[in-house]
């Protein structure tokens, strides 16, 4: 189907509804996987994204209805600019850090992680097909909480041929309750990936915490250093020479730096994922709807207890709307579970 002809049917619909039809929202790609039955669609800018889904995603439903599709994904090219510019960004990040690496690392970047990102240049990307020829040894080790982003980020090195082990770092049942361990080993085990809890010493976890139920810090920043050295000092010891973080912020040339000679990548930051893209693919890989609650157990005790220290969280969360990693309405149901 060629573009005037989306357009038409989209400005059509937008009628029919009743909508706003002083501007026809201009598409500017059309393209159909048919094996999927998906229609990937283009569009000049945020307002044309907006008028394409309609309030409620009225128009998007209606436009697969007429068309018998299962689903329509539309991107604004503004968006697709900018996710393509941070890419080439991180591509050129790890060309750079490959040349300070051992060959194992080095081959790792040139045959996995490069050919990855440049796929995702393309829109629509096939980044999750089965295309990678599978590591017989483990090459990296991913952090997995349990969470959609880390899930996408250990589907992705399976998929990549990295035969990645996810371990879950347990200091308590404040930091990884009951439920997401029972989750954690569900999705390990239905995709037959190694998974190990990383059952640590607690008293490091324990002072961040007393500071931050006395209301003196943020607990985020000196647990996420303690939890990373964690995770790589577990990837030294069995000799994995990639570590993998699922955050969404460090993108571009902050996706990709070296501790201790371990490769530490943030593999979705790097590819420019949106929360709504991990949402989509997490499903796709039987994890369940994210249910955007921010922070861990500890850390909502935290906010009840003193309030002044939301602040850094929300803080947080305005970043990735910044980013343009989350969407104002994401963003407005994570802030009102730091609130409440």
């Amino acid at each position: 189907m060629d573009v005037k002809t989306v357009e038409k049917l989209i400005f059509e619909i937008r009628k029919e509804l009743n909508f706003s039809v002083e501007v026809k929202p201009k598409v500017l790609k059309a393209s159909l996987d048919k094996e999927k039955n998906l229609m990937f669609l283009v569009v000049a800018d945020r307002p044309d994204k907006a008028a394409t889904f309609g309030p409620g995603g009225l128009v998007s439903k209606t436009l697969i209805k007429k068309l018998g599709l299962i689903g329509v994904s539309v991107k604004a090219q503004t968006d697709v600019l900018v996710k393509n510019f941070r890419i080439k960004l991180a591509i050129e990040r790890l060309k750079e850090l490959s040349l300070t690496l051992n060959n194992k690392t080095k081959t790792i970047i040139d045959k996995k992680l490069l050919p990855l990102l440049e796929k995702e240049l393309k829109y629509p990307g096939k980044i999750f097909e089965d295309n990678f020829e599978a590591s017989n040894n483990h090459l990296a080790v991913v952090a997995f909480s349990g969470g959609v982003d880390s899930w996408v980020t250990t589907i992705l090195a399976k998929k990549v041929g990295l035969n990645p082990i996810t371990v879950s770092v347990s200091p308590g049942k404040w930091i990884l309750p009951v439920k997401t361990r029972k989750l954690i080993n569900f999705l390990t085990s239905t995709y037959h990936i190694p998974h190990e809890f990383l059952e640590v010493e607690i008293e490091n976890f324990k002072a961040i915490f007393k500071d931050g139920l006395n209301g003196k810090l943020h607990p985020c920043g000196r647990c996420r250093k303690l939890i990373e050295k964690i995770v790589v000092d577990y990837a030294k010891k069995v000799g994995v020479p990639l570590v993998l973080f699922g955050d969404l912020l460090p993108t571009g040339n902050y996706s990709a730096h070296v501790v201790d000679n371990i490769l530490r990548f943030n593999i979705l930051a790097a590819l420019n994922f949106t929360k709504s893209e991990t949402i989509h693919y997490a499903k796709m890989f039987h994890h369940p709807k994210a249910s955007l609650v921010y922070g861990c157990p500890m850390l909502r005790a935290i906010h009840k207890k003193h309030p002044h220290l939301t602040y850094p969280s929300i803080q947080r969360v305005l970043r990735e709307v910044r980013a343009g990693l989350l969407e104002p309405t994401q963003a407005l149901k994570y802030i009102k579970s730091i609130l409440t």
